[in-house]
């Protein structure tokens, strides 16, 4: 293909918009968890829209339609266990990048509402992981089910669209599916906008003379994406997702997904109370971080310790709740 014609599509497609100066540094590994994060969600919204065209979302059919997915349709089935093993990964890569920005203080001013749109879109996430287990409809899914509604109980008015009773014309299921392929990937994909445009307009948060473009940043980020799709094709065929017999309400003799072993284990220690007040601790740290280490005062050294503290603490807690026993929660004291 000749210049000119290249020329020409790169100028039709804006290619120069690329060309921003970054900081060189910006072109390490930890710099790009935030787009392999991307690439991953992508990857959700791709084999997710697929999976709709085979899932149920009704409660007597969902188990059955997964089943059916399992045992005649393979190149779905490998799409799912690729969905379900992207899950993983973004979980994963979320958490990194969280981490490695708030070790490099990438949340102080001018970057508060940048940080908050991060813990938004950590959230959303969580839900999507959370409402994607439920729509299983398997013995996992019926105890993260009931998990919710006496979580939603607990919570007063604010859980109430998790409670069976709050459209009886819809069953919780059903309405577990709305929010998985509406609402939350529409909230996903607003505050996505947000966070890339407050990205592109202060800048990237890493410190040293602008002298690189951006367009070189997308290059070696290209081959991390390249690996990262590749583990997950290797993993997607190595470990199959699982699905369990049907859910049976009444039982607890499952774990959660493990991005939510963290809370299981606060309700082992805690009662069915640790389910609130865990996710509480840590969205509420993460929301004053900004606020609280605005200096370079003692204020700022006690904000990376505890955040230092807190991450550990939910990392032992995963390993924890990994190697205990099941438990059985919901007949816990509230």
């Amino acid at each position: 293909m000749s210049r000119g014609v290249l020329s020409g599509i790169r100028e039709r497609l804006a290619v120069h918009a690329l060309e921003y100066p970054i900081p060189a540094r910006a072109n390490r590994w930890d710099f790009m968890l935030g787009a392999l994060t991307l690439a991953a969600l992508t990857v959700l919204g791709l084999t997710g829209i697929v999976l709709t065209q085979y899932y149920n979302p009704a409660p007597l059919g969902a188990h059955d339609s997964l089943r059916y997915i399992i045992t005649e349709l393979p190149v779905v089935t490998w799409l799912r266990d690729f969905h379900v093993w992207s899950a993983s990964g973004a979980v994963m890569l979320v958490f990194a990048h969280l981490a490695a920005v708030f070790w490099r203080r990438g949340f102080r001013s001018p970057r508060e509402v940048l940080w908050w749109s991060g813990v938004l879109l950590l959230a959303v996430l969580f839900g999507l992981a959370f409402t994607g287990t439920v729509l299983r409809a398997d013995q996992e899914a019926v105890e993260a089910l009931a998990h919710a509604v006496a979580g939603a109980q607990l919570a007063g008015p604010a859980g109430a669209p998790f409670r069976p009773d709050f459209t009886p014309s819809s069953p919780i299921l059903t309405r577990m599916y709305g929010l998985h392929v509406s609402v939350l990937p529409l909230a996903l994909v607003s505050i996505l906008a947000l966070h890339l445009w407050l990205i592109r307009h202060l800048g990237v948060s890493a410190t040293g003379e602008a002298r690189a473009a951006f367009l070189t940043h997308l290059r070696p980020l290209g081959g991390f994406v390249l690996v990262l799709v590749a583990a997950v094709a290797a993993l997607s065929l190595a470990w199959p997702a699982s699905l369990l017999q049907p859910g049976v309400e009444g039982f607890e003799v499952t774990k959660p997904f493990w991005a939510f072993l963290w809370i299981y284990a606060a309700e082992n220690l805690f009662g069915m109370a640790g389910m609130l007040v865990a996710p509480s601790v840590l969205f509420g740290f993460l929301a004053l971080v900004p606020l609280a280490d605005r200096s370079e005062g003692l204020g700022a050294r006690i904000t990376r310790i505890a955040g230092v503290v807190l991450f550990s603490l939910m990392l032992a807690a995963i390993a924890y709740a990994a190697l205990a026993p099941a438990q059985s929660h919901l007949d816990m004291p509230m």
